[in-house]
């Protein structure tokens, strides 16, 4: 069994790409992940803390924020931690999440991801649909090299189009979409909460550094650069991000993916 952690990006209006990303677990590996980054923020936090308090969520351990006047808002728990701390902190996360060895190298990690852009109006589900087709593309590859089928489970954080999602999901399951059907998955994708999780929080990191990348007027690759090769690909082909963009299929891109894409084309 495999289970795919995801969280996405870009939801405020405005922004220019909706992302969707995160990295896919062996069962076997879930425990040793969420051990890892757990014991990073023992280490990394200052004597006193409790590291359960902290949630390792990127751009607020970056600008953590306080309450909002008039609004119900929860007070960022990073808010007094110094600003060095919460930089190591983070830089220390993107390191551990490049470093994870799986325990079986029959069944590695891998990241997904993909990056739409603003100008298509079902970016979100297109999105999901990409991404979704892209982890059984991955399954369904390692079926054929083992001929051990290992099923999928999808698991994001929570927001607020969950029935939308989990309606897509069930829909792909069945009936072919753009893309194909799925043929993998165990069930529609399931959400919790993140603060539950740092396999989530994980993903959340995995969508940041993408946000920074593509989000941002001038690309910011501090983060994501040493994530690109964690990206699921096969045959030197990245096939576990997209980027989708008008005219993405006729290279008006050159990032990774794209260049990925068009050198295998």
């Amino acid at each position: 069994m495999y289970l795919l952690y995801l969280d996405e990006s870009g939801t405020h209006g405005g922004s220019p790409v909706f992302i969707l990303a995160g990295l896919a677990l062996h069962e076997h590996d879930t425990w040793f992940m969420q051990q890892r980054l757990d014991n990073l923020l023992k280490r990394k936090l200052p004597k006193g803390h409790n590291h359960l308090d902290f949630e390792l969520h990127a751009a607020d351990m970056k600008s953590p924020k306080g309450p909002i006047p008039g609004k119900r808002t929860r007070t960022s728990e990073w808010l007094g931690m110094p600003y060095g701390v919460r930089l190591d902190i983070l830089n220390a996360t993107y390191r551990s999440l490049a470093k994870f060895k799986c325990r079986d190298a029959a069944y590695p990690s891998a990241f997904f991801g993909a990056v739409v852009d603003r100008t298509y109006n079902d970016r979100e589900e297109r999105a999901y649909e990409l991404v979704l087709h892209k982890f059984d593309e991955m399954l369904t590859r390692q079926a054929k090299a083992s001929g051990v089928h290992q099923r999928g489970i999808i698991i994001h954080d929570k927001r607020v189009v969950e029935k939308d999602v989990q309606s897509w999901g069930n829909t792909w399951r069945h009936v072919a979409g753009r893309i194909g059907r799925l043929t993998h998955m165990s069930d529609v994708p399931f959400f919790a909460d993140s603060r539950a999780s740092r396999c989530i929080q994980a993903a959340d990191f995995v969508a940041w550094s993408l946000w920074r990348y593509y989000g941002l007027s001038e690309p910011d690759d501090r983060f994501i650069k040493p994530l690109w090769p964690l990206f699921d690909e096969a045959g030197g082909r990245m096939h576990g991000l997209i980027h989708v963009v008008p005219g993405f299929r006729h290279g008006v891109c050159d990032c990774p993916p794209c260049a990925s894409r068009a050198a295998a084309a």
